[in-house]
């Protein structure tokens, strides 16, 4: 077959070209010479050379054209031709100037040292095309055909150098021909290109079986029928190396299956040719072949490493290192990670790397892990012992011979065995060498624990930068820059898994109409994202599912149910509540999930999904015919749900007592239990993300979860510890609150309402936003509904202590008091009384405050309420300082802070050393009101609550100011007034911070 359009042999090819060189009339030198460093390639990716430096040639499209005129030798090639060559018969409507543009750029990378607007000499005009002259020899395309012609030469009286000359000329295939290249004449030419390797291969094996290497080329000849099933030269060379192994029998039956496959596919009889290798194999008349004495084999499996390999630059050099360090046994590294991450792009990368550090050769073989039928162990040593020159009939039949003789064969060498997708331990086992020198690399989706003595790495997601990066090298730098944004958001969207940029790459890739906003748009849509995210044999869905093809029915389910939670992740005892297993059984399942690379772990107990990975489980569990019994989304969200209020309330009664966890909605489940505060805290700090995830998913599926995620955020009210993400917590439980009223659902819209309330004014600062969610229940029907209403009034008293209404705070918090003797809870009165003691002190009423403080602390203590004594400890060690007492004041205030600290909440110590600074301030120690009201500051500004953040920040710079440093302070007080004016509310005055009377916070 000819290499190239329009020409036939070698001969004919070396006189395409100009009639005669041409000049250059300014220098009179010819043209040629300038270009002979030029070097083109298309036998994979279309690339450039300068000497040794690579061109850059732009996106898939201005390859495309270069293509174009590279595979035409020479010869001048019309506009209309190239546009149909690269936008087929529909082109775009500015294809005329866009390929201008492509030729303009292509000259400045081929003849950069062309003058402006000077004739070019390389790419040049020719009516309205275009010609591209080179002198002979320039594309691996014109190697190759020198190389086949050479062989043909040698075939007679060399044929061994012939082979090997033709084993070279395939090795300059760096994968499909033209890779990546957009249209109609590519794809002719790939087609082409690919006939004519296959062609050459075909008379390479021919030489293997002519000197002696029967047995390899059965290896070889196997994989290649199952590819191309109706080629009957592979047929007919397959039959001729089984009758030299020795294997009659085997090559009559090929021939069987030949006739089949090509009766079944075409409705014709084999052919001449293998026809009278049939005929000959019976009568025994094949000729002999020499059996060569065998050299020592230097095996070069690997397949060829990724053009446009990106990042992972640091954990390459950790493997090569742990490859190629001295020791005294065999340097075993295992890369493991989900499916699409990567793990066989970055092994091979390595791999080649390392080729010089192991001369005696690589070995490689794909096991298959995922598919349903992996490969033996015991093909998978065959393969390695042909590949290290055994004969056929010396291979042993039995694994563990094979195995054996392997490690015999290894002993001596430095050799990288690379073993690709493992399923699992057993199945690389007896693959591996026994002596130190040779060095393993694995790849598999499973954790291979049972093998010891490896070192582990799990492969993550590409950076940013990174996933950036590798979309740019496939659709060239000019196209991502003109849409930035949009391609940032292609690989979000791809959640910046290696395998789903490639994807999306590939498809912009042949579609140069397309913008990247486009896909961009159509990836936002999560229902439809896996359905974009495939291109031709390539799918992300396909990836996964090999994946979940390896589980048992268990794991399968759990796999599916745990992604029907939209959460960012969940610790284990939740996962036990939604599968409704032991918390054992739940680990166990998890940890499986894990190792066989479908769940991640980010610490310990605690799990994620990868987000496209939770996709496809949810796809699988939203299936009609995929769906457990009574295990639809609404329900396994109320599981989740029901832990997570369980928890909660365990909390609220380890802090302070009260009986609000009696009135919430029952739970089926114990959730997590708190040795103490401390422990709470840090347990709210890690879930609030998957609360508010919970708050919106429950908003969204409506059903028994609003009533769940209502009492939910009832509780986290009442704890008043609203964290860093108050604003998308108050979101949550306005989508929540939308999904009640519009269902009718009275009593979870009063729950939400309430916590709303607290929310706005506790967490966000926003107090006139709260009040139109904390409207008191004119009449409560229940406790429940009288306990809100107690919520409602404490809330509503805070706020207008705070915007300076002492009268009205005075009432609501009588209002509060009066309905908790109803419900008989001397521990939320004894928290009331503490929250109005500081109405008392701030309207000047002290010797009132001193005695409620007191009844506070009595209350307190005898409900074992630590919450409450905390505070009215430091409300009343406030109104001893207003009334001059600094040193007992001071006592109390540290008293306070200890307790407050004891029982773990931030916020609450915060306040509890906003109010000592204050004292401190008030008793003229100015240092130590620095002191602690930087660490309020500290506490304070990893909760929410602004406003009494503002405060502790306007007597850090009242203490400042007073001991001189005066800038500081400045800055300081003109933050605290803006959130104040943020607030609407007055910043507090150094009066209103020193002197009796009324204040505001």
């Amino acid at each position: 077959m000819p290499p190239a359009g329009g020409a036939g042999s070698v001969q004919d090819r070396r006189r395409i070209g100009t009639p005669s060189t041409p000049l250059d009339f300014r220098t009179g030198r010819s043209v040629l010479l300038r270009c002979t460093a030029l070097r083109f390639a298309v036998l994979g990716e279309v690339r450039a050379w300068r000497g040794d430096t690579p061109l850059d040639l732009g996106p898939p499209q201005r390859r495309a054209v270069l293509a174009a005129l590279l595979l035409r030798e020479g010869k001048a090639v019309t506009a209309a031709e190239l546009v149909a060559d690269i936008w087929g018969e529909d082109p775009v409507l500015r294809a005329v100037p866009a390929l201008r543009t492509h030729v303009a750029k292509l000259r400045r990378a081929l003849e950069p040292d062309r003058r402006h607007r000077g004739p070019a000499t390389v790419l040049i005009s020719v009516g309205d095309g275009y010609a591209l002259r080179l002198p002979q020899g320039h594309t691996d395309i014109d190697e190759v055909a020198d190389q086949v012609a050479t062989a043909e030469r040698l075939r007679a009286d060399a044929p061994d150098k012939a082979r090997d000359t033709l084993e070279a000329a395939l090795a300059r295939w760096q994968g499909a021909a033209l890779g990546g290249l957009p249209g109609p004449y590519a794809e002719r030419q790939r087609a082409r290109l690919e006939q004519w390797r296959l062609s050459i291969l075909e008379d390479r094996l021919a030489l293997d079986i002519a000197t002696g290497r029967s047995a390899e080329a059965v290896t070889e000849l196997g994989p290649l029928i199952e590819e191309h099933p109706l080629r009957e030269r592979f047929r007919a060379l397959l039959m001729t190396a089984l009758y030299h192994c020795g294997r009659q029998a085997d090559a009559l039956e090929e021939y069987g299956r030949a006739r089949r496959a090509l009766i079944d596919g075409v409705g014709v009889e084999p052919g001449p040719e293998l026809s009278e290798v049939h005929a000959r194999i019976l009568r025994a008349e094949l000729p002999a072949v020499p059996r060569p004495v065998r050299a020592v084999a230097v095996p070069a499996q690997l397949p060829p490493d990724i053009a446009d390999f990106t990042g992972r630059s640091r954990v390459a050099e950790e493997i090569a290192a742990q490859l190629t360090g001295d020791g005294p046994a065999v340097a075993i590294s295992a890369v493991g990670g989900m499916g699409g991450v990567g793990k066989t792009t970055l092994a091979l990368h390595v791999a080649h790397r390392l080729r010089d550090r192991f001369p005696d050769g690589q070995l490689y073989v794909n096991l298959r892990g995922v598919d349903p039928e992996p490969i033996p162990p015991g093909d998978a040593l065959g393969g390695f012992l042909r590949g290290l020159g055994v004969a056929e009939g010396d291979i042993p039949p039995a694994v563990d011979d094979r195995a054996a003789r392997l490690r015999t064969l290894l002993s001596d060498k430095r050799i990288l065995v690379v073993l690709d997708n493992a399923r699992d331990s057993a199945q690389v086992a007896q693959l591996l060498p026994g002596t130190p020198g040779t060095a393993v690399l694995i790849t598999s989706r499973s954790a291979l624990t049972e093998l010891p003595a490896v070192r582990r790495t799990r492969l993550d997601v590409l950076e940013r930068e990174e996933a950036m990066t590798l979309l740019t090298r496939i659709l060239g730098a000019d196209r991502v820059a003109g849409e930035t944004a949009a391609a940032y958001r292609v690989i979000e969207q791809c959640a910046y898994l290696p395998l789903a940029v490639r994807i999306v790459g590939a498809r912009l890739a042949v579609r140069p109409q397309w913008t990247i906003a486009s896909l961009a748009e159509r990836l936002a849509d999560e229902n439809s994202r896996l359905e974009v995210l495939q291109t031709g044999d390539l799918t992300l869905e396909a990836a996964f599912r090999l994946g979940y093809s390896q589980l048992n029915a268990e794991q399968a389910r759990a796999f599916r149910m745990l992604a029907r939670a939209d959460v960012p992740d969940f610790p284990v005892d939740g996962a036990a509540a939604l599968l409704g297993v032991p918390v054992a059984r739940a680990e166990t399942l998890c940890e499986s999930l894990v190792d066989l690379s479908l769940l991640e772990t980010p610490a310990p107990g605690r799990y994620r999904f990868h987000d496209l990975l939770r996709l496809f489980a949810a796809r699988l569990a939203g299936s009609a015919e995929d769906l457990d019994a009574g295990e639809k989304e609404s329900e396994i969200v109320a599981r989740l749900l029901d832990y997570y209020l369980a928890s909660t309330k365990n909390l609220l009664g380890a802090l302070d007592y009260s009986n609000t966890t009696l009135l919430l909605v029952p739970t089926a489940v114990p959730g997590h239990r708190f040795a103490d505060g401390a422990e709470g805290q840090s347990w709210n700090d890690v879930e609030r993300p998957v609360i508010i995830a919970l708050h919106r998913q429950a908003a969204r599926i409506g059903g028994r979860a609003v009533a769940l995620a209502a009492d939910l955020a009832w509780v986290m009210s009442e704890l008043m510890d609203t964290g860093s993400r108050a604003r998308e917590l108050a979101d949550g439980l306005k989508a929540l609150l939308d999904t009640a009223v519009r269902t009718e659902d009275h009593a979870s819209a009063r729950r939400i309402r309430v916590a709303l309330g607290a929310m706005m004014q506790i967490g966000l600062g926003e107090v006139e936003a709260s009040l139109e969610f904390l409207q008191p229940i004119s009449q409560p029907a229940d406790d429940a509904e009288r306990r809100l209403q107690v919520l409602a009034e404490i809330l509503l008293g805070v706020a207008d202590r705070r915007v300076g209404n002492t009268k009205d705070s005075h009432r609501h918090y009588a209002n509060a008091i009066a309905w908790t003797r109803a419900l008989d809870d001397r521990s939320l009165e004894a928290w009331i009384l503490a929250l109005a003691t500081r109405t008392l002190c701030e309207s000047g009423q002290f010797a009132e405050a001193v005695a409620v403080a007191e009844r506070a602390i009595d209350l307190a203590r005898e409900s074992s309420n630590a919450v409450a004594l905390g505070w009215a400890t430091h409300e009343l060690a406030a109104t001893r300082s207003m009334l001059g007492e600094h040193g007992l004041a001071r006592e109390l205030a540290e008293d306070a802070v200890r307790m407050t600290h004891r029982n773990g909440v931030r916020l609450w110590e915060g306040w509890a050393r906003t109010r000592l600074a204050q004292i401190h301030l008030r008793a003229e120690d100015h240092a130590a009101a620095e002191t602690e009201a930087t660490q309020a500051l500290r506490l304070l500004s990893k909760a929410a609550d602004p406003l009494d953040r503002a405060r502790a920040l306007s007597l850090r710079a009242t203490a400042r100011a007073a001991r001189g440093q005066l800038d500081a302070a400045a800055r300081e007080h003109a933050d605290a007034a803006e959130i104040f004016r943020r607030a609407g509310l007055p910043a507090p005055t150094l009066s209103t911070l020193f002197a009796p009377g009324p204040t505001n916070q």
